[in-house]
């Protein structure tokens, strides 16, 4: 972030409008696979017009749409699909997103530039995140068909989850992906677009999906080894379980741009939040000795960090601790190979959504078991190599949460009930659709399971 306060970032923006936000310009994440575009991910995603693609590839980001909302915001308007800013800024004495999002560096410095638009312009964005297709080897739990073509298979076979009102399982038919094939016009416009936009760029980000399937990933890092882009932090998204031969080429193509020294910092961002059987439960797909192979496989043959995003569901409890060890461990051992801080990295973002995952429907006993000794552990393995207060808060935020939510059971008893029932209603069409079985694979939480099912 800029130096200088949110309260003078906020009193600038508001010099140009209320509603001003430099994101709307300056970061965009973009679904190739199904066409759709947003620059936050509070807004609904929205449509990229193939029509105005066709004449312009800028289209991809410069959406007609999102011209529109530009000139709300230059206007002094705020948008609507902008709502969870406005209420954070009219009913608490916090910073919005709109805040924080404008006073990342590479947002800030196109200031002048920006507030002196019409609205009507293209703008090369600094911040860039792209899926090229939804093409996944795992079916994660708490993913579903947008983003796994794995899940889209188990829906299309067996029909969506029977929940009540959970829809997060269905295929939507206004996202439904556009097969791994060479006619998307959406990536076909891409290329088109990237040789110039990534000269623009400070961060650009490949999600999935499983982006090491899609061609277009090997594609893009051969494009920057030829092309060398001094400025850019490059990362993509990994579940690290690719077949083995396909790891080693793309290591191998890591450390190619990092002894080109093509780009400024490569980052490797994977996810696991438990080990061994109960990660390949809720990550289903994964092998977790081909997972761990094939992270140390990259720490010995590259410089790159590798971030841990961890979702902290229910399925993380029991051996949240045990993958803090082992987090502890490739910090420790793989320090020293990355040029400046620590290599290893980890977050924890907060499954809330769907609710019946969400660790706040534990009772009393999981938590204290599980969830309390894991944040003690971090919080006694703070040293040089050891856990961020960055990281160890984001923890630290999840306990106050779900302490909160037992203190005052009796605000929470119908949504908590709810969930339980979803939760064991879940479990046994996951086990009968995946020909596995939870309460062998997680004998802690037979009891958990038995209080659920007679909610």
């Amino acid at each position: 972030m800029i130096k200088g306060e949110p309260i003078e970032v906020k009193e600038k923006l508001d010099k140009v409008g209320c509603g001003f936000c430099l994101a709307k310009w300056t970061q965009v994440t973009i679904h190739l696979g199904t066409g759709i575009n947003h620059s936050c991910h509070h807004v609904k995603a929205h449509r990229i017009d193939l029509n105005e693609l066709a004449k312009n590839p800028n289209a991809l980001h410069n959406t007609g749409f999102k011209k529109n909302v530009r000139k709300q915001m230059l206007n002094n308007e705020r948008p609507n699909e902008c709502d969870y800013c406005w209420r954070i800024e009219d009913n608490t004495d916090k910073f919005s997103d709109r805040v924080y999002k404008s006073a990342d560096e590479f947002s800030w410095s196109d200031y002048d530039a920006i507030s002196n638009f019409k609205g009507d312009e293209d703008f090369y964005p600094r911040y860039v995140e792209i899926s090229f297709s939804n093409v996944c080897n795992f079916k994660c739990a708490y993913c579903g068909p947008a983003f796994s073509s794995k899940w889209t298979e188990e829906v299309k076979q067996n029909g969506p989850y029977d929940l009540n009102t959970w829809s997060y399982n269905m295929i939507d038919p206004n996202e439904t992906p556009i097969p791994e094939r060479e006619d998307n016009p959406y990536i076909e416009a891409f290329w088109k677009w990237f040789p110039e936009a990534v000269k623009h760029m400070h961060t650009f980000r490949i999600t999935g999906g499983e982006p090491l399937l899609s061609k277009h990933t090997q594609r893009v890092i051969d494009y920057l080894i030829e092309n060398p882009q001094p400025q850019l932090q490059f990362a993509i998204n990994s579940n690290a379980c690719p077949p083995k031969d396909l790891w080693v080429k793309f290591t191998k193509s890591i450390k190619k741009l990092e002894d080109s020294n093509a780009i400024k910092e490569f980052c490797l961002y994977t996810s696991a939040e438990s080990t061994g059987p109960q990660a390949e439960y809720s990550r289903f797909g994964m092998d977790w000795n081909l997972f761990t192979d094939n992270i140390e496989y990259f720490a010995r043959n590259t410089s790159s960090k590798i971030s841990f995003m961890s979702a902290f569901n229910i399925y993380s409890l029991p051996t949240f601790k045990s993958f803090l060890v082992y987090i502890l461990y490739l910090k420790s051992t793989y320090f020293g190979r990355h040029k400046g801080n620590q290599r290893i990295l980890i977050d924890i973002p907060y499954v809330r959504n769907p609710s019946f995952l969400d660790v706040k429907i534990a009772n009393e006993q999981v938590v204290d078991d599980y969830l309390k000794p894991a944040l003690t552990f971090m919080k006694q393995n703070t040293d040089h190599h050891g856990f961020k207060e960055v990281e160890t808060a984001k923890l630290e935020r999840i306990v106050s949460d779900v302490e909160h939510r037992l203190t005052n059971k009796d605000d929470f008893w119908k949504e908590q009930q709810e969930a339980q029932k979803m939760f064991f209603m879940f479990t046994k069409q996951y086990d009968k659709r995946r020909d596995i079985n939870f309460v062998k694979i997680f004998p802690e939480y037979e009891q958990f399971l038995e209080i659920c099912k007679h909610v």
